[in-house]
C-alpha cells in the first residue's frame, strides 16, 4: 500500500446539471452552494419576509384608517300606515300635516353612504408592538445565521464522511490487489504441486470477500452522495463527484470562544429581548387609548323611488377608552408572561454552561484525536512493512498461508483505523467551530 495515503484526501468536486458544468474544487465551494441552494436557507429567506411584513403590519396600524360604508333598507307596510282619528286629535296643529303625510303609506325607503377616517392618537400596546416587531424582524435574521452554520456543520460531516468511505475503499482495493498477486504466484505454485489447494481457495475466499465489501463501501458512498445532494438543494439527478486528492491539513482549533457569539445563543437572547417586550404589552392593557376620527355621512329617506334630498351628517370627535376593571385577568396575564420569561432565563442560563462544556470537550476530543492519529499512523506504517516482509517470506517459502492472511488482516484494521481516526479529528475540528459559532471559516 502506498505511504502517500496518509495525504489523501477529498478535495475534488464536480457537478453536472441538466446538461450544465459547475466545477466545484473543495469543500468551501460545496458549502457556498448549499447556503444559496439549500431548502433550509430558502425557508429561512421566506421567514424575514414575514418578519418584514409582521412590522409593517403593526406600523399600519398606527397609521390613518379609512372606511367607507353604503346602506340601504326598504321598509314594507302591510296594507299601508292607517292611523287612527284620535291621533290627530292629540298632537299640536303644526304636526298634523306631518301626521297626515305618512298615514296610508305602504312603504319606506332609506339610504345612507359615508366615509370615516380614524387616527390613533396614543396607545402605549401600540408602540410596545412596534418595538416587538423589530425585535422579531432581528430574532429572525440571527435564527438565518443558526441555519446556515447548521448546514454548513451538516454538509462538513457529510462531505468527510464520504472522504472517509472512499479511503477505506481505497484500503480494500489495495488489500485486494496485492491478494490477488499472491493468488497468482499460488496458483503456479499450486500448479507444480507445492501448495495444496486448500491455501488458493482460502485466497480466493478472502479475496472475494474484500470485493463484496468494496461494492458494499461503494452503495454506502453513493447513498452519503444523494444525501449531500438533498442538504446542499442540488437536483436529485445531478452527477455529483468527489476525489480524495489533496493533502489533508487541521486548521489551529485554539480560537478564542464566547458564548454570545454562538447563534443558537443569539437567538435565545433575542427570545428573552421579545418576553420582555411581551410584559410590557401585557401591562399596557392598564393604559388608555385615544384615536380622533371624523366622519363624512349622507342619508336620505323617501316613500317613493326618489332620492334627489339628501342630508349631510358630518361627525369629528376623540374616543378616548379608560380600562377601570377586569377582573384581575389582566393580571394574570403580566403574570403569565413574566414567569414565561423566567423559564426561558433559566433554559438561557444552562445553554450557556452547556455551550462553554461543549466547546471545552470539542478542544480535548481534538487533541486526544491529534495525538491517537500520530500513533495510528506509526501502527499503520509498521502492519505495512510486516506485510511486506510477511509476503516476501511466504514467496521464499518461508511464511505459511494462514501467516500472510494474518498479517493481511492486521494492515487492512490498521489502515482503517487510522482513516476512522483522521475522520475524528475532521469532526473534532468541525464541533470545535461550530460551538464557537465559527464554521463559516470553513468557507476560506
Amino acid at each position: 500500500m502506498k505511504k502517500n495515503l496518509l495525504k489523501l484526501w477529498l478535495c475534488g468536486f464536480a457537478l453536472t446539471v441538466s446538461g450544465g458544468l459547475f466545477a466545484q474544487t473543495d469543500l468551501a465551494n460545496v458549502i457556498n452552494y448549499g447556503l444559496k441552494h439549500s431548502h433550509d436557507v430558502k425557508k429561512s429567506d421566506f421567514q424575514n419576509l414575514e418578519a418584514k411584513y409582521l412590522k409593517r403590519e403593526v406600523i399600519g396600524n398606527g397609521l390613518p384608517q379609512i372606511e367607507g360604508s353604503a346602506g340601504y333598507s326598504k321598509m314594507m307596510l302591510p296594507g299601508g300606515l292607517d292611523l287612527p282619528e284620535s291621533i290627530f286629535q292629540m298632537v299640536p296643529e303644526e304636526y298634523a300635516g306631518m301626521l297626515e303625510g305618512i298615514s296610508g303609506l305602504d312603504e319606506l325607503n332609506s339610504m345612507s353612504v359615508g366615509v370615516q377616517v380614524t387616527q390613533l392618537i396614543y396607545s402605549q400596546a401600540f408602540w410596545v408592538g412596534l418595538k416587538t416587531a423589530k425585535k422579531t424582524q432581528e430574532m429572525y435574521k440571527v435564527m438565518q445565521d443558526k441555519t446556515e452554520e447548521d448546514i454548513i456543520s451538516d454538509i462538513a460531516n457529510t462531505y468527510y464522511q464520504i472522504g472517509l468511505l472512499m479511503l477505506q475503499k481505497n484500503t480494500v482495493t489495495k488489500s485486494a490487489e496485492n491478494l490477488k498477486e499472491v493468488y497468482q504466484m499460488t496458483e503456479l505454485k499450486y500448479q507444480s504441486d507445492l501448495v495444496k489447494e486448500t491455501d488458493l481457495n482460502r485466497l480466493k475466499v478472502r479475496i472475494t470477500n474484500l470485493e463484496v465489501t468494496n461494492t458494499q463501501i461503494e452503495n454506502s458512498i453513493q447513498m452519503q452522495l444523494n444525501y449531500l445532494k438533498v442538504i446542499s438543494g442540488m437536483p436529485l439527478d445531478s452527477n455529483l463527484v468527489i476525489k480524495p486528492t489533496a493533502d489533508l491539513s487541521f486548521k489551529d482549533p485554539n480560537l478564542s470562544f464566547n458564548v454570545e457569539d454562538v447563534p443558537a445563543f443569539q437567538v435565545m437572547l433575542k427570545q428573552n429581548e421579545i418576553y420582555g417586550l411581551q410584559v410590557k404589552k401585557e401591562k399596557a392593557n392598564y393604559y388608555p387609548t385615544l384615536a380622533a376620527y371624523g366622519k363624512l355621512d349622507y342619508s336620505t329617506y323617501t316613500t317613493e323611488d326618489n332620492y334627489d334630498t339628501w342630508t349631510n351628517l358630518n361627525t369629528v370627535g376623540l374616543n378616548l377608552t379608560i380600562p377601570i376593571f377586569y377582573s384581575g385577568s389582566d393580571y394574570a396575564k403580566v403574570k403569565q408572561a413574566k414567569y414565561k420569561q423566567s423559564q426561558l432565563q433559566e433554559d438561557i442560563e444552562k445553554t450557556r454552561d452547556m455551550l462553554t462544556i461543549q466547546y471545552n470537550n470539542a478542544i480535548l476530543d481534538y487533541k486526544t484525536a491529534q495525538r491517537l492519529l500520530a500513533e495510528e499512523k506509526e501502527n499503520r506504517d509498521l502492519a505495512e512493512r510486516v506485510y511486506e516482509q510477511t509476503e516476501l517470506q511466504y514467496n521464499e517459502g518461508l511464511a505459511s498461508m494462514a501467516d500472510l492472511l494474518n498479517v493481511n488482516s492486521d494492515l487492512l484494521s490498521a489502515d482503517n483505523s487510522y482513516n476512522q481516526q483522521m475522520l475524528k479529528c475532521k469532526t473534532a475540528e468541525i464541533k470545535i467551530l461550530e460551538t464557537s459559532g465559527r464554521l463559516k471559516l470553513l468557507l476560506n
